[in-house]
């Protein structure tokens, strides 16, 4: 696995509805990719220094990928809103482009529809959050869907009944893990990596 230094910058992203939203930037020289990661449900604690989102942060900003993270308003806006200025930040012609969420994060994701994305991961989604994800719709974009073995709110099983008909999703499961992947973020971080790496 590549392992490049890279310097982090924090940054304020207008909205198209008037607001800001705080987040991270690691803009890779010479990117190969770019991801924008969305974090756990802010009204139970989660944010954008969440140890998940956190680890695949920075093992894609290591491996050469420009990569940003947010936190979401959590004010009544609607969420789709903050990833979209999270992709207008980084979007290129010439870098492919996914969204990478993790449980409430990975609903949302999952449910923007933007040209400029290429795929979606989502690890440990819900599945209840925000509109219907995009590939239950139908798009053939790619999807990746990261499940936890002993997930307390989506296990495996329903994970895969829920994206049966999602035309190009892939289903792995995270072994030994629940829902909070605790000990498990380096080879979710992993995982990420590796499918980004086969989609470009």
């Amino acid at each position: 696995m590549d392992s490049r230094r890279f310097e982090e910058e924090a940054v304020w992203l207008p909205t198209a509805d008037g607001g800001w939203v705080a987040g991270d930037l690691v803009a890779a020289p010479d990117a190969w990719a770019a991801a924008v990661v969305c974090h756990p449900h802010p009204a139970y604690g989660g944010d954008r220094h969440n140890v998940v989102v956190d680890r695949i942060f920075r093992t894609l900003a290591a491996a050469g990928v420009t990569v940003l993270r947010f936190d979401f308003r959590h004010d009544g806006s609607d969420e789709r809103q903050d990833v979209l200025a999270a992709i207008d930040r980084i979007a290129s012609p010439d870098v492919p482009l996914v969204l990478v969420g993790y449980s409430f994060g990975a609903d949302i994701a999952l449910s923007v529809d933007d040209d400029r994305v290429l795929g979606w991961v989502a690890v440990a989604p819900p599945l209840r959050f925000g509109s219907t994800p995009r590939p239950a719709d139908g798009d053939r974009r790619r999807a990746l869907v990261l499940a936890a073995e002993h997930d307390q709110f989506n296990p495996p099983a329903d994970l895969r009944a829920a994206t049966a008909s999602w035309p190009t999703a892939t289903v792995e499961v995270v072994g030994g893990a629940d829902h909070f992947l605790a000990g498990a973020a380096d080879r979710v971080a992993r995982a990420v990596l590796t499918w980004l790496q086969d989609l470009t």
